[in-house]
């Protein structure tokens, strides 16, 4: 028998480590050449050309240009997309997201309902201001549902969230990058609710590290809520508004 003292004592596991092949600055060039974007767009609006650039083809390149802050730093860097995170993921996983996702939408519905109280519009009722506005959606839609959750998910939480984990920790990289994306959308009143699936969509990236899951929620989120909005702008006497 052996002596417990002379037993082999089994290997500690290593504590999980991050690392990504850009530089912390990077992240901050990014966000500003984001800020600059956003601008643009803000002026865009300021014309009178939004309502346009919604139902065209052209809103398609309009999201795709928000790659170019990652296009900029990866080419400068020499880094591969593949390291954005393309791995696959635990389909369990996905349906911890999809709980996640309702409990979150409890917080979001809160929120929501304090502004109605305080007469203020939520993101849905503007959503349904513009679907009114469209003569056809079909655009809107697309991007809303294809483009915009691939297009997002690739550069805050593949580069953002991941950038912000490896130098602060998984939770402070979250709500960090959450915030940010929050901002990003230029919509005050949907701010906080904006900020809660970043907080979510950061975490699932975390739980699976791969940044499909986070795509797959992001258009579960983005298709549920603009086929409910469009329908409900169709069937203004059946779905309350």
């Amino acid at each position: 028998m052996m002596n417990p003292e002379t037993e082999p004592t089994p290997p500690t596991p290593e504590p999980r480590s991050y690392s990504v092949p850009w530089k912390p600055v990077d992240h901050w060039i990014g966000i500003f050449l984001l800020a600059l974007m956003d601008m643009g767009l803000l002026l865009a609006a300021s014309q009178g050309i939004g309502s346009q650039l919604a139902q065209s083809a052209g809103l398609v390149l309009i999201q795709l240009a928000y790659l170019i802050p990652l296009l900029v730093v990866f080419a400068y860097r020499r880094v591969s997309p593949k390291s954005l995170g393309f791995g696959r993921f635990d389909w369990n996983t996905l349906g911890l997201g999809c709980g996640l996702l309702i409990v979150s939408y409890l917080f979001i519905l809160i929120h929501n309902v304090l502004l109605v109280l305080l007469g203020v519009n939520t993101q849905g009722a503007r959503v349904l201001e513009l679907f009114e506005a469209l003569e056809s959606p079909v655009w809107f839609i697309i991007v809303g549902v294809i483009f915009a959750p691939i297009v997002e998910e690739l550069f805050f939480r593949g580069f953002l969230f991941q950038g912000f984990r490896q130098r602060y920790g998984w939770l402070n990289g979250a709500l960090l990058s959450s915030v940010i994306f929050g901002a990003a959308h230029l919509d005050p009143a949907a701010f906080i609710p904006t900020s809660i699936l970043g907080f979510l969509l950061a975490y699932m990236y975390h739980r699976s590290n791969s940044v499909w899951l986070p795509i797959l929620l992001h258009i579960l989120v983005n298709g549920l809520g603009l086929c409910a909005a469009y329908a409900a702008t169709q069937l203004p006497g059946v779905i309350p508004v």
